[in-house]
């Protein structure tokens, strides 16, 4: 059960603002607790200055009261929660920067983000190819045991494939929504919505049964930024919403880091240019570790961490050049039965977790 009058003063208080924290803090400051800020707005010391409007009707502070009151109501009844910027529950990183929601609600362990040792938001295209489906995969399971918290947005695409690969390892995951936490947009992640409520949390700025507007996204982008210390892009295109991520990434001090694409391939075409403008190049486990606080004295020491889990076509590659010393990709090709696709597919997987090298011939050999 939730304080609905405390919380309640909180929405309210968001909304009187207009959302400015520097006025929110100040109240907080002068009045000490969200309730006797209501209790001044009762009085008439404080409120909109202005009635504001909303579908052609007046909207008075009372009537923003009276709205806070439900939404409050709703959420203790559903058994969800509520939490404010001065919680100690609240996101302690999302905390730290301008434009940070006064309230989040939410449906798990909202407990969990700050208990994770380090927290890494992955995001990337909707329209994702097999190889950013791959790598996403592969390089957020390669972090299983090192207690990251991996927050995402729960969109078509390489978001779920984050939030899938984090439950697959045991790994703890946050969905932040540009809707209503009751609400599963999209429709065919229900599964998916229903296992982060068990074993991770569903996170929004939005109250209950908001439904997904274009302008909630950007908006939602900040507190996935916001949350975590780097932000990994997996595939990108020159428009795709993940860079609005990035960019809150780097407006809030935060690292951001890629992985490269083939320069004929638009879905990457985002990621390379964040290679250029100086993102980090992802190439192992152990560039990601390393933003996010380990001590990671070389890459090979996180690698060897991850034979298990490579599929079959890896460990054939990996073995091939491994037992030759240094071997073509033709030559590899003539020594197993896969396609063209495959083969570069594997090829790329081992470079990427740093098991093999390329020499300037073009030639593999074990790194």
């Amino acid at each position: 059960m939730i304080d609905i009058k405390k919380y309640a003063a909180y929405y309210w208080l968001g909304k009187i603002s207009g959302g400015k924290r520097a006025v929110q803090d100040d109240l907080m400051s002068f009045y000490g607790s969200a309730e006797e800020i209501w209790a001044a707005g009762q009085r008439g010391e404080i409120g909109c200055k202005t009635p504001g409007e909303k579908d052609g009707l007046t909207v008075t502070s009372e009537d923003i009261m009276n709205r806070a009151v439900e939404i409050m109501k709703r959420v203790s009844k559903d058994g969800t929660g509520v939490v404010s910027r001065y919680d100690d529950d609240y996101p302690s990183l999302l905390r730290e920067c301008d434009g940070s929601p006064l309230l989040l609600f939410y449906d798990g362990d909202i407990k969990g983000v700050n208990r994770a040792r380090s927290r890494l938001a992955v995001v990337g295209s909707r329209r994702c190819t097999t190889y950013g489906r791959e790598m996403c995969g592969k390089l957020v399971s390669s972090l299983e045991g090192r207690d990251v918290c991996i927050v995402s947005g729960l969109a078509r695409g390489i978001d779920s494939y984050a939030h899938k690969a984090a439950l697959e390892a045991g790994m703890f995951t946050a969905a932040v929504l540009g809707c209503g936490t009751n609400v599963i947009y999209p429709g065919e992640n229900a599964g998916l919505f229903a296992k982060i409520r068990e074993k991770g949390v569903i996170i929004s700025e939005q109250p209950p049964d908001t439904q997904p507007f274009k302008s909630y996204f950007p908006a939602r982008n900040r507190i996935i930024a916001g949350c975590s210390e780097a932000a990994l892009v997996i595939e990108a295109g020159l428009s795709s919403g993940a860079l609005i991520t990035a960019n809150f990434s780097l407006n809030f001090g935060r690292e951001v880091l890629t992985i490269p694409h083939r320069i004929d391939m638009p879905e990457g075409a985002g990621c390379n240019d964040l290679i250029k403008t100086g993102a980090v190049m992802v190439t192992s486990p152990a560039d990601i570790l390393e933003p996010l606080g380990f001590d990671c004295e070389n890459a090979r020491e996180i690698a060897d961490m991850l034979p298990e889990a490579l599929d079959r076509n890896q460990r054939e590659v990996l073995y091939l050049i491994k037992t030759n010393g240094e071997l073509f990709e033709d030559e590899i090709a003539c020594e197993t039965d896969m396609s063209s696709q495959e083969l570069k597919r594997a090829l790329s997987a081992l470079e990427i977790f740093g098991f093999v090298k390329k020499d300037f011939a073009g030639k593999y050999y074990a790194a």
